[in-house]
């Protein structure tokens, strides 16, 4: 690895990956737990529906981003596995992959050659993401539980 500190970006993005997961599996438990509410809502069935659409929306959001968290936790388990070897290093696994994900059509040939740091703060944005589409799930799941209460 050209910089040892290369490790701890990679290592770095596969934390917030690993943190991105548990927020999708967050969103999940919300959405069901919405869908649960919004079906036994009938007194008020406009706000179920809505509440189910918002489920369903989120759900689907939240699905979106498993797919990408997975599919980055992989591709960030295969660079520090090829950056670790001695005939490679950081710039040859990024150019590698790279390589592949155009190959793939999954970037655009603009994309490509972008530093290890980039990556890792998009790792981070997908994170945070994961967090807030289960953050806003649980907050309408908790004012749709004060709104039935309230009925």
């Amino acid at each position: 690895m050209s910089d040892r500190r290369d490790m701890f970006r990679i290592a770095a993005a596969r934390g917030a990956l690993d943190a991105g997961m548990w927020g999708v599996v967050a969103a999940f438990i919300a959405a069901i737990a919405g869908w649960w509410i919004a079906t036994g809502w009938v007194q008020a069935p406009l706000a179920g529906s809505l509440l189910a659409f918002v489920s369903t929306a989120s759900g689907l959001g939240a699905l979106w981003y498993a797919v990408r968290i997975a599919i980055d936790r992989r591709l960030f388990a295969a660079m520090a596995d090829y950056a670790l070897a001695p005939e490679s290093g950081i710039d040859e696994t990024l150019a590698g992959l790279d390589e592949a994900l155009t190959y793939l059509g999954w970037i655009s040939a603009a994309k490509a050659g972008r530093p290890l740091n980039a990556r890792v703060r998009g790792t981070i944005g997908l994170q945070r993401a994961s967090l807030i589409v289960a953050a806003v799930q649980w907050g309408v799941v908790g004012v749709a539980l004060v709104a039935r209460t309230l009925c």
